[in-house]
């Protein structure tokens, strides 16, 4: 059977690709390769394959078929995986694929989880009636500790490569799925809740963690920082995506993201009472946008659902966020504008400290989670924390000394 070889380090792939002629499939593709480990000649024929959304789950699931019966673990567990994302929420092919693609990941990352000391050990944490799985990567000699999530449609299958880049650089890494995310929401139906600091501060107290390093990706950019400012057990924040509010990434243009916002107002409060009978009376088929989110979300109604999505945003808690933070952008985020970075800066006026990275196309991680180049990502975030070690080193250094005087 195929499996991971642990005397090797972690190589995360490098590169954006164009897999398809629709650009949204070919980012789900270059996901498919950068982040789920599927080889990028495997992408390439599938993409070539698809000429909508519709066939998605129709060509992935068929070619995880053919590689399973070659014995090719890591494309099947990343073939599965991801030929559920455009499934209807209540589609048995869905479930069981997901099902599917995460046994076969413990199969290929069998290694890492075996003997009396394993490298990373599941855990499930309790949360509001449901479990929380949290994977701890154990570092040989750690000499700090990182909590890892992701956003809105997240499983922690995609950044299992990455925790794995910072626990052989010498972190514990404690990477969790919460509600409306992976397991939470396909097994227990939990929905997101916009109070993250609720599943962090889970984790933390639950492993009774301290000086924590918080990473949230995609919209887990804002709801890391969200948790930050309420969970005294972190004391650094890091968001990959700049997610400081959803009403900040429509455009780069103030007047134009400004325009949007108003406009989307108008559809969703003055026609929601529309919205609403028709998704009653048809079922939510032929919406699949609103069946979607009404299912991440744990609602069935548009002014809820409205009310929700607007409540990312961290201007109302700004005075709270006072850590140490780090926002990594990407140049060309398919999901967010580009000056949404700098609007994410501006909120953290009462931050100890506030530093950017953005990641441009040269370094071919400039679309969204850094996809194309999350090693680049990754040392980012490894030297801003050796940064504020030493900042803390140094200040500690001259109040001793002032001390003295």
């Amino acid at each position: 059977m195929e499996k991971y070889d642990i005397t090797k380090p972690m190589k995360i792939p490098v590169g954006m690709h164009k897999l398809n002629g629709e650009p949204g499939i070919s980012f789900q593709l270059n996901r498919l390769v950068n982040m789920d480990g599927c080889d990028l000649a495997v992408a390439k024929e599938i993409g070539l394959a698809i000429k909508s959304a519709s066939d998605f789950y129709r060509v992935l699931k068929s070619r995880a078929d053919s590689e399973l019966e070659q014995g090719h673990i890591k494309n099947a567990a990343a073939l599965y995986r991801m030929s559920e994302f455009y499934t209807d929420w209540e589609d048995e092919n869905g479930l069981n694929a997901w099902k599917k693609a995460r046994e076969l990941f413990f199969q290929y990352y069998a290694d890492f989880f075996s003997g009396e000391r394993p490298i990373v050990k599941l855990v499930k944490v309790p949360y509001e009636g449901c479990e929380m799985p949290v994977l701890k990567f154990n570092a040989e000699s750690p000499k700090g500790t990182i909590v890892m999530h992701g956003g809105f449609d997240s499983s922690y299958e995609e950044f299992f490569s990455e925790c794995e880049y910072l626990r052989e650089r010498g972190y514990d890494v404690y990477l969790f799925e919460g509600p409306g995310q992976g397991e939470c929401i396909r097994l227990y139906g939990a929905p997101l809740v916009i109070e993250w600091e609720k599943p962090v501060m889970a984790v933390t107290e639950y492993f009774d963690l301290h000086d924590v390093i918080l990473v949230g990706q995609s919209s887990g950019g804002f709801f890391a920082p969200r948790a930050s400012a309420f969970d005294d057990r972190v004391t650094k924040c890091v968001s990959i995506a700049q997610f400081g509010a959803l009403k900040m990434n429509f455009s780069d243009n103030a007047f134009v993201n400004g325009l949007t916002i108003g406009l989307l107002n108008v559809v969703l409060y003055s026609f929601g009472w529309l919205i609403n009978i028709l998704y009653a009376a048809k079922k939510g088929k032929g919406m699949p946008f609103f069946r979607t989110y009404f299912h991440r979300m744990g609602t069935t109604n548009v002014y809820r659902l409205a009310k929700i999505l607007w409540s990312i945003d961290l201007r109302p808690i700004a005075d709270k966020l006072t850590k140490d933070y780090l926002i990594i952008g990407g140049s060309r985020d398919s999901m967010a504008c580009r000056a949404g970075l700098g609007r994410h800066l501006l909120i953290l006026r009462k931050a100890q400290s506030v530093s950017s990275r953005e990641i441009t196309e040269f370094e071919q991680g400039a679309d969204h989670c850094c996809c194309g180049n999350q090693t680049v990502a990754m040392d980012a975030v490894l030297l801003w924390a050796e940064m504020i070690e030493r900042r803390d080193r140094s200040c500690n250094q001259q109040n001793k000394m002032g001390n003295k005087r």
